[in-house]
């Protein structure tokens, strides 16, 4: 595969350099007027005169321009359009032998005086966005999104599922990357998601297979979550508060003001996302000749929360900026449930012992965190020739992960309980230097260094209840103190190039990396070095008639994370724990994509092609490890693929309805080498996702969801299907400066998220309903002309609490 990938990169070289004289092309620069912010969403299209159908459709670079080549000799009419702004249209360019590269330079979008708010009535932003090498998912098309988080925006691109206790999986895999504003966020997963208010986001991008520039953490790719910054000059700002009927509650702000040459701003944010279910679970463990059957029902809950202030600055001159943003904070998880807890132990078919409990567990981890960028963009001219770099160092102190269980029997007394501590210090430093040299016109080479470490200590402690004393003690046994460092230094190489409606882009990327593991378990130390490389090919042609085909690959990893590997026992409540290990390895992907696009004048159809294919896929199992406990730990089960299509379809039926929808297919095999008398497992997912947006008036609009989630398997078991549906009303009051959500998730009280585990040794059926009726209240306050779009909605599947027990 390296050989081949090579020799595509030396020919693409070669062509580059024999093609080096200027080619007949039509190019530009398209900004809003007012205040010059560059455009990159909109659609620029090119017309031969006399002809209806473009002969090209591009979308604009990150800082607006665009080029388009190739051309032949003739008169043409550009056209620039997006929602918003009023139509640009340009006739009578005229490409000839004496003027065969025609610069129009800056073309200003005027936007329309009813301002974005009221052109909703009409039009729809559309809600995704694809270029070369991501998908843009627009923020503010989704009025159940507001109290929310980038969760509960994302929950309508195709292939994203959240599942019952709100953690995040893309084509079934939780291995993706999160940043905010291209940085890494501050903490991972679907936690990072969760953290970042959703009246803050201004759209998220979408990057399946990533170019050699990013990172190549993450099987599926990077999650980058663009913020919004005011533009406009003088101060404004918005505020938005929420509260629903199971007592989440929201709030957050952010202030801004621009000068000519300087902006700042202050946001902050209040947030308390609670998710309560009825939890019902049977379980037979098998050790040795002893079966041991648990029956546990009750409620759960679990609480979500992140308190923080951010601030920043930016400095322009005219060819330099600088900016400063620090952000500190408290936030983390907590989650506990009070369960009716009955158990039976049999051997050879005879019961030998019986109980019936009261079971309390509480599970919470939280960080007081503080972070701060520093960083400098500086154009040599403004043909893009630049260079960039950036510092960012993160500190999370007084971490403290807490479990705790307890049983208690029919007359109140403690029987059985533990409590377990996990003290950590976290930094995270990152460092990059990124150039770009524009060798042509259309073309370009990048180039950049990027330096990321991760640094954890901290130990870990647990205290046993003894009922005979009726006293807790600790267990010198289990005490463990770790360090944990991974550093990476990474360099890569990019060729970037445009000829006619056919664009490229092809890297490289090269990466060292130093893992260091230490533990009072000296069995459990560990250093691994490596030194891999990672490429990436983008292609993409623009057929006539508004056909758009683009092609990707990007090769990839997921490197285990510290507690994946952390070599000593913690419980998440009194029949449920769960071991690191040190020998896991790094998965290593590889990600193929082939998109079409066509744009029918308003609406839009979309589908991608996806497989992935993973090796040494690591995954959660589960088996016995006392009578009536279960151990889960982290192995490299084997290899799995995902092979699917993934469809997006935006119309408008009439002038009042707008209408997405999302739906996804893919083929999953597992090839499992810890099969456990299981055999290899696939299955067929599917899910659909329609959204209804109506306006009901000039400052009302409506939006109904239909959402169907298809069944799952995992290594050791399945997923049931469940259905549900979500309707919500938005009231603008006061000139727009209001924006009032009315919110009903699972109107029909439909959901049900139902998961069986089933091998030789272990059977497990859980079920979850989650708490209802589920009803936010949110609103949303601008002041100032701030510039920004509607609010969002909240909608998710995260309707369930506690489907890791």
């Amino acid at each position: 595969m390296s050989k081949c990938f090579y020799l595509i990169l030396l020919s693409i070289s070669l062509v580059s350099s024999v093609n080096a004289a200027t080619n007949p092309l039509i190019k530009g620069k398209i900004v809003e007027a007012g205040n010059h912010r560059p455009i990159d969403f909109a659609d620029v299209f090119l017309f031969v005169n006399g002809n209806e159908n473009p002969v090209s459709h591009t979308l604009p670079g990150p800082d607006g321009s665009f080029a388009v080549a190739n051309l032949p000799y003739g008169e043409y009419t550009l056209l620039v359009r997006l929602v918003g702004f009023d139509v640009y249209t340009r006739s009578n360019i005229q490409l000839n032998a004496s003027a065969p590269a025609l610069d129009l330079g800056v073309i200003e979008m005027k936007a329309l005086e009813v301002g974005l708010a009221e052109v909703e009535v009409v039009a729809q932003k559309k809600q995704v966005i694809y270029k070369l090498d991501k998908k843009i998912i627009e923020a503010s098309g989704n009025l159940l999104a507001g109290g929310g988080s980038a969760v509960d925006i994302l929950e309508h691109t195709p292939s994203i599922r959240v599942d019952a206790e709100g953690n995040v999986t893309f084509r079934g895999s939780s291995g993706f990357t999160v940043y905010v504003d291209g940085k890494p966020s501050i903490f991972s997963g679907t936690q990072a998601l969760e953290q970042v208010p959703s009246g803050h986001i201004e759209n998220i991008e979408i990057i399946t297979t990533p170019s050699a520039r990013h990172d190549t953490e993450g099987d599926v790719g990077i999650i980058n979550i663009i913020t919004k910054k005011h533009a406009q000059h003088g101060f404004s700002g918005m505020v938005n508060a929420s509260g629903s009927a199971v007592y989440s509650r929201a709030m957050d702000f952010l202030l801004t003001q621009q000068n000519n040459h300087l902006r700042w701003y202050l946001g902050g944010s209040y947030t308390e996302r609670v998710r309560k279910s009825d939890f019902n679970q049977e379980k037979t463990t098998i050790v040795a000749d002893t079966a041991t059957t648990s029956l546990s029902n009750g409620p759960r809950r679990s609480r979500g929360y992140n308190y923080s202030l951010k601030t920043g600055w930016l400095y322009s001159l005219s060819k330099t900026t600088l900016n400063v943003d620090v952000e500190g904070g408290y936030g983390g998880t907590n989650r506990n449930g009070n369960l009716d807890y009955s158990e039976e132990r049999k051997a050879g078919g005879v019961v030998f012992e019986q109980g019936i409990y009261l079971s309390h567990d509480r599970y919470e981890i939280d960080e007081t965190y503080f972070q701060g960028t520093a960083g400098f963009a500086h154009k040599f001219n403004d043909n893009g020739h630049s260079l960039s770099g950036s510092y960012y160092a993160k500190y999370g102190g007084d971490a403290l992960e807490y479990f705790s269980s307890d049983l208690i029997d029919g007359q109140g007394e403690r029987q059985q309980g533990h409590r377990a501590y996990e003290d950590e210090h976290r930094w995270t430093v990152r460092a990059n230097l990124d150039y770009i040299y524009p060798y042509r016109e259309t073309g370009r080479i990048e180039a950049g260094y990027q330096y990321f470490s991760y640094l954890e200590d901290g130990d870990y402690s647990m205290e046993y209840w003894n009922p005979a004393q009726k006293i807790f003690y600790w267990r010198d046994d289990i005490y463990n103190t770790f360090y944990f460092q991974r550093g990476i230094n990474s360099f890569y190489g990019i060729l970037a190039d445009s000829y006619g409606a056919f664009d490229f882009q092809a890297g490289i990327r090269a990466e060292h990396t130093r893992r260091v593991l230490g533990s009072s378990k000296e069995w459990a130390n560990r250093t691994v070095n490596r030194f891999e490389f990672f490429p990436s090919a983008h292609v993409g042609y623009n057929f006539p008639g508004g056909h758009t085909l683009m092609a990707a690959f990007s090769y990839r990893t997921t490197r285990p994370q510290l507690f994946y590997m952390e070599p000593y026992i913690t419980y998440r409540d009194y029949y449920s724990a769960e071991i690191g290990n040190p020998d896991i390895r790094p998965e290593y992907i590889n990600s193929y994509e082939l998109n079409y696009k066509k744009n029918i004048d308003i609406h839009s159809v979309s589908a991608t092609f996806f497989h992935r294919k993973r090796k040494d896929k690591i995954e959660r199992l589960r088996v016995p490890y006392e009578a009536g406990v279960t151990l889960d730990s982290m192995a490299n089960v084997g290899r799995d693929y995902s092979t699917g299509i993934e469809l997006n379809v935006q119309a408008q039926p009439i002038r009042r309805w707008n209408i997405n929808l999302n739906g996804s297919l893919y083929y999953y095999k597992v090839e499992n080498e810890y099969k456990l008398g299981n055999s290899d497992e696939e299955s067929a997912n599917y899910e659909i996702a329609l959204n209804n947006g109506l306006d009901a008036g000039k400052y009302t609009r409506i939006q109904l969801d239909g959402n169907f989630v298809g069944p799952s398997v995992t290594t050791q078991g399945q997923t049931d299907a469940f259905w549900y549906a979500n309707l919500a009303v938005r009231q603008q009051l006061f000139k727009r400066k209001l924006n009032a959500t009315l919110a009903f998730r699972d109107v029909f009280n439909s959901a049900r998220y139902n998961s069986r585990i089933n091998t030789s040794v272990l059977q497990s059926y859980t079920k979850i309903r989650p708490r209802y009726p589920l009803i936010m209240l949110t609103l949303s306050y601008t002041f100032n002309n701030f510039k920004t779009t509607s609010t969002r909605q909240r909608e998710t599947h995260d309707l369930f609490e506690g489907t890791n027990h």
